[in-house]
């Protein structure tokens, strides 16, 4: 059998098969084999962190990466960002009939790998299958839990500064590209990937103020929703901000801005200069200082241009690139 059926979403013989003979082996844990309705997990003394995403991109097939690895790096991202070291994920599945079984093995052997490297393990999950053309082949739900390890907060101070991990909107680029059979000169590959390790680094930092991925709605949304909780306003250089050059030539011949592109393995982080100017260091990848916090307007974000002025930027409003997370 070559794909998906209906009956492999009907909690019957199929679906056990499913189950039992590729989802079990691939995710393979003490947890899952049990096959319960849930997991029983340790009950550690630290605080915990959970959260939850969906995950629907079209192609599900795209340049450095795919929908099984986006699913596990999103959800670790997300836990790292809220400051905790991710420890368990769950995996539920939604499967259009007449997906094919190798494409859905592929994904599972995606998101162990990624996974396991990230030193964390998928526990739990739930697979429905829904009616060819009721869904866009595959969509894949991962919620996941990690032990509190750094608290974070909007307690920002004048003059701390702002870092990126790298340069922006890659990820978003590479699925237009994708989906649009678009070829430049050179190679662009999503940036999608954990940031764990990243994460802890900055961590280590006594100044670190919060961490955030800049995901849907790109760099630019996300500095919007730093400052909007807080008594500080930002300000970004254009001149500073690390954008590729396959990137930077797309927004030039669509009218797409870099600062609203999705990121998918990209990390924000506010804390005094020295300690970012350390991290950057430390980092690599094209970290960079790409701005500032300060009391001058709150609640506000201002885009210092490379010809000396200033614009203001807001979040994202409508979709440019819908379906790419």
């Amino acid at each position: 059998m070559n794909d998906i059926l209906m009956d492999h979403g009907s909690g019957g013989q199929l679906t056990s098969d499913l189950i039992d003979e590729l989802i079990v082996p691939t995710f393979k844990n003490k947890q899952l084999t049990e096959l319960k309705d849930g997991a029983i997990l340790p009950n550690p003394q630290d605080e915990l962190v959970f959260s939850t995403d969906s995950f629907v991109v079209d192609p599900w097939r795209f340049p450095g990466g795919d929908i099984g690895k986006l699913a596990v790096c999103g959800t670790i991202n997300d836990l790292c960002m809220a400051g905790g070291i991710p420890k368990y994920l769950s995996c539920s599945l939604i499967i259009e009939e007449g997906f094919h079984i190798e494409d859905l093995k592929t994904i599972l052997y995606s998101m162990q790998q990624t996974a396991q490297a990230a030193g964390v393990s998928i526990v739990t999950g739930d697979t429905k299958v829904i009616e060819r053309q009721k869904g866009n082949q595959i969509y894949i739900n991962t919620s996941g839990i990690g032990i509190l390890q750094r608290k974070t907060s909007y307690q920002y101070q004048e003059n701390d500064v702002v870092v990126l991990s790298g340069s922006m909107g890659c990820h978003g680029a590479s699925i237009f590209m994708a989906r649009e059979d678009i070829h430049l000169q050179g190679e662009l590959l999503s940036d999608c990937a954990c940031l764990k390790d990243k994460a802890m680094k900055a961590m280590a930092y006594d100044s670190l103020r919060i961490l955030r991925d800049p995901t849907r709605g790109g760099v630019a949304t996300t500095c919007m929703e730093l400052i909007e909780k807080s008594d500080f306003g930002m300000e970004l250089y254009e001149s500073l901000l690390p954008v590729d050059s396959n990137v930077q030539t797309l927004c030039d011949l669509l009218g797409f801005d870099p600062l609203y592109l999705a990121c998918e393995g990209r990390m924000l982080c506010i804390m005094n200069e020295n300690d970012a100017k350390q991290l950057c260091d430390q980092l690599k990848d094209g970290a960079k200082i790409i701005g500032k916090i300060t009391k001058e307007h709150p609640q506000k974000l201002y885009l210092k241009t490379k010809i000396g002025a200033t614009r203001q930027l807001h979040k994202l409003s409508g979709q440019p690139l819908p379906r790419i997370c």
